[in-house]
């Protein structure tokens, strides 16, 4: 026992270091894993929480994964808040696993404080982020997964390329004290032919591009704070006007509208610099207002009937879609009522 525990250590570098050099095969991994996920619902008793189990393990893989990549290739430079991000995205993978144990072993009592527990820490851990490390745009998950096909096959980390590439501007350049102002050497102007005119830039990422997050302000503050806190104002609406009241829906579909209404209001102001990440997350908060299409009530009054007939008749009309379309009927109900919250994005 004792030899298999010393070799725990040297069994994980070796695990590291496959991982980093095998960046894709180890992505096949992670999503075969995922598909055992579906694959394992409704096959077995419990296959519920078993079936979330294995989709949360699935997730932590990625994330286990991509911060042993990230950190043996330098990928990204740390910055403030990352072990927050990190425990905020831990909790939002397992937070559907922990509501649905709490439900099987306590009842809808354990489940309402496990619910609530989770979105008390999820909105104290985002307004720290927001407002003592400055983060902007909170993200979902907060740390994005690591797009590793963009990844070099070499060897070579980023951070060997930046300091290289700084130490190339560095030597056909130099900066004015006062000002800051990047100045090309005379003898490092390329020929009048091939001048593009355009200002240096002090340093080059990995990509060759180099995006500043500027801290949240005015508007966007309020914005981004409104978004925050709405699952807990959604929860305390719950609680004051019960489950099957329209208040609630309301109220959280207004404060989603009023969120993305403050940031568009701010365009074309200095303060309004976003990166195209910050962009493209904004854009999918924007999309996941359908998703109030299928949340309780607007769903069991309106949109139940038109989704089942919808099924139904794909499965009658289209050839094979009946493999798809009655297993997904039959899961509806349960996905409806675990994976579509108010306080879910």
């Amino acid at each position: 026992m004792s030899s298999i525990l010393l070799s725990l250590p040297e069994i994980f570098a070796s695990y590291k270091n496959w991982v980093s050099q095998n960046p894709q095969f180890a992505s096949d991994c992670e999503t075969s894993a995922k598909w055992i996920s579906y694959f394992i619902a409704g096959k077995i008793n419990s296959s519920h929480v078993l079936s979330e189990l294995v989709y949360c393990l699935s997730n932590l893989l990625v994330l286990l994964n991509d911060r042993i990549i990230n950190n043996v290739r330098q990928l990204e430079l740390p910055s403030s808040g990352d072990t927050l991000k990190l425990w905020l995205t831990v909790v939002e993978y397992c937070e559907v696993l922990f509501e649905l144990s709490a439900q099987k072993i306590w009842g809808n009592v354990g489940k309402w404080l496990i619910v609530v527990g989770v979105q008390v820490f999820k909105c104290i851990a985002r307004l720290i982020l927001v407002y003592n490390h400055k983060e902007n745009i909170i993200q979902t998950p907060p740390i994005p997964l690591l797009d590793r096909g963009k990844i070099p096959k070499d060897a070579v980390n980023c951070s060997s390329v930046r300091e290289i590439a700084q130490a190339q501007i560095n030597s056909a350049t130099f900066t004015l004290k006062e000002s800051g102002r990047v100045i090309r050497k005379i003898d490092a102007s390329p020929p009048i032919s091939l001048r593009t005119w355009k200002p240096l830039k002090a340093q080059e990422t990995c990509d060759n591009e180099q995006t500043i997050e500027q801290a949240l302000a005015g508007r966007q503050l309020i914005a981004e704070t409104i978004y925050i806190v709405k699952p807990m104002v959604h929860l305390a609406s719950l609680a004051c006007f019960g489950n099957n009241s329209w208040k609630p829906w309301i109220i959280s579909l207004t404060m989603d509208i009023t969120s993305l209404q403050l940031y568009k209001s701010c365009k074309g102001t200095k303060s309004n610099y976003l990166t195209p990440k910050q962009k493209l997350q904004l854009s999918k908060r924007t999309i996941i207002l359908v998703m109030y299409l299928l949340r309780s009530p607007f769903y069991d009054k309106y949109s139940k009937d038109k989704v089942n007939a919808l099924l139904i008749s794909l499965s009658r009309n289209v050839p094979l879609a009946k493999l798809i379309c009655q297993p997904l009927a039959q899961y509806l109900p349960f996905w409806q009522s675990n994976y579509f919250y108010m306080w879910s994005t």
